[in-house]
């Protein structure tokens, strides 16, 4: 019965998604409709995160927003029944992310630790306050938060449990992977389909279990979203629509992972060579939609770390009163040696600053985290070498290569490899960088899958091998429900990083003073998790509050 009600709720998200996709997705040309479906609620996940941002500024995403928020998609919903003529292929089409949303989340775990850190702290903090000035000064990484806690922290209202907040999540990587297997019909042509099998394979061999989706999951989809639409895009017949949509992806994957600013070049650059000679930019509301909320989201990363980019001390404004530029520092010089395996270090390089400088790392980072790069790969790498051998032998044509747009393709691996030098030289942790490390590997064996292999027979063996690959996802998953539903909640605990049921319930949290003035929550355990806000892991008492037309102001 709690998986049925959880198939409900999740019914519900999802549907509030592709009501607020609509929005942006009326004029889409797609080849299908489980494709329109699926881009249509990723887009909406895109404008419910946009929206609740620009909530924030002025009030708190609480009970009441919440209940506003699903009114709202009620007049939504009566709009889209009335006039909707294929709303039953819809609900179908829905309903199956909802069922796949449903077994991804039921008897899981909360991402540990990050989650219970910082991911669920700062939902509370957005359900109980508007923006608070200075926030890192309680916490470091509430400046490292994502759009996808903006996401989650609207889903607060009287129709559903608390624990709900975990859900958008799991839609929005359920609706990734509808879009993926909408490809596999007879209306693509199979040049996009190959890309987009490779995808697919790595995607559920690697975010296959809910308490792996960290603020990286989601932002690694995202890419591969705009990879496979570039690889879409005829840029001798390209629309100014398809660059707005282009610039709403990168625009959300940046939010969601900071050190992916540099996939904004990719709409700038399309914009420069072929629609800056007209205003068509200021006629498309996507575009202008991801201006104005990239300049809300460097406000709100301004207000929160006196920051343009968070823990960039460089792009930290001196003069702000709340802002520490020795404690930006030191997270920053900190975060970069950490990411290149400092913990690890056993080098005559005792300081930090050195140990990063140089590549003095690599010895150390090859030793250890390498393994895990390695680990992680290798598995992915032998399964397309091996499917492309078989292939090739199978299904050879030394003259399929008439129609390969080598510049296209060319231009996309070395911003690709553009991107993986950026991550190896600063942060060359495998999360960070998986999906640009391993699109390096797709792309090569795309290009020689269009050069000597018959792709245009290959429509069954497509199907096959995916229809194996999300059996196997899919058991197990059911599996380790059958497993935990004796002893785990059906929702992700999110008061505790306990597996067990019983121990899901707020612990006791201390109110840190100074001068005889509430500051903040301090969680001497570990972990704040869902808690009371603001609340930190960190005790610091020298932390004082002020108040400034109605925004609370943290500083030193």
């Amino acid at each position: 019965m709690d998986f049925f009600k959880v198939i409900f709720i999740t019914y519900i998200g999802i549907f509030t998604f592709y009501l607020n996709g609509n929005l942006l997705t009326r004029k889409l040309s797609t080849h299908n409709l489980y494709n329109h479906t699926s881009i249509t609620c990723i887009m909406g996940a895109i404008l419910i995160s946009f929206t609740s941002l620009f909530i924030n500024f002025f009030y708190p995403l609480n009970k009441t927003i919440g209940n506003l928020f699903i009114l709202v998609n009620l007049i939504l919903f009566m709009k889209f029944f009335f006039f909707e003529k294929k709303k039953f292929k819809v609900f179908f089409i829905l309903g199956i992310i909802s069922l796949v949303s449903a077994i991804l989340i039921s008897y899981e775990n909360i991402n540990r630790p990050d989650a219970g850190l910082y991911h669920l702290p700062y939902i509370q903090i957005l359900q109980e306050n508007k923006i608070l000035i200075g926030l890192t000064n309680l916490h470091f990484r509430f400046g490292h938060t994502s759009i996808i806690q903006y996401l989650s922290a609207i889903y607060n209202n009287s129709l559903m449990p608390i624990e709900a907040i975990s859900m958008p999540l799991a839609l929005l990587v359920s609706s990734f992977f509808m879009y993926l297997v909408s490809f596999f019909d007879n209306k693509y042509e199979n040049k996009v389909k190959i890309l987009v099998f490779f995808i697919s394979v790595y995607v559920f061999y690697s975010f296959n279990r809910y308490s792996n989706f960290g603020n990286d999951a989601t932002a690694h989809l995202f890419f591969f979203i705009l990879i496979i639409k570039i690889f879409e895009i005829d840029f001798k017949k390209i629309r100014i629509d398809e660059l707005g949509s282009l610039t709403l992806i990168s625009t959300f994957i940046f939010f969601q992972k900071s050190s992916m600013v540099f996939v904004i070049i990719i709409p700038f650059v399309i914009y420069l060579i072929f629609f800056v000679k007209n205003l068509s930019l200021f006629k498309n509301y996507k575009i202008l939609f991801s201006i104005l909320f990239i300049f809300f989201w460097t406000l709100k990363n301004i207000l929160i770390s006196g920051c343009i980019v968070y823990p960039i001390w460089k792009s930290c404004f001196k003069n702000l009163s709340y802002v520490d530029l020795k404690e930006v520092q030191f997270v920053e010089l900190n975060s970069e040696a950490y990411s290149k395996d400092w913990s690890n270090n056993k080098t005559n390089f005792k300081d930090m600053n050195n140990y990063s400088e140089n590549f003095n790392w690599v010895n150390t980072w090859k030793k250890n985290h390498f393994k895990i790069v390695k680990k992680k790969i290798i598995p992915y790498l032998i399964f397309i070498f091996l499917f492309t051998i078989i292939c090739k032998i199978f299904y050879s044509d030394r003259f399929n290569n008439k129609n390969i747009n080598y510049k296209k393709i060319s231009l996309i691996l070395f911003f690709n490899l553009f991107l993986t030098f950026i991550w190896f030289v600063k942060f060359p942790i495998y999360r960070y960088g998986q999906s640009f490390i391993i699109m390096n590997f797709i792309i090569i064996f795309y290009l020689f899958f269009l050069k000597y292999v018959n792709y245009k027979k290959l429509n069954k063996i497509f199907n096959i091998f995916l229809l194996f690959i999300i059996l196997g996802v899919s058991f197990k998953n059911v599996y380790r429900i059958h497993e935990k539903r004796e002893y785990k909640n059906i929702w992700p605990n999110i008061y505790t990083l306990s597996e067990k049921k019983e121990h899901n319930f707020k612990k006791d949290i201390k109110a840190v003073f100074n001068e005889n003035k509430f500051i903040y929550y301090f969680s001497e355990n570990g972990e704040c998790l869902y808690n009371k806000s603001p609340c930190s892991n960190f005790y610091k008492i020298n932390i004082k509050k002020k108040e400034k037309n109605g925004y609370k102001i943290f500083y030193q």
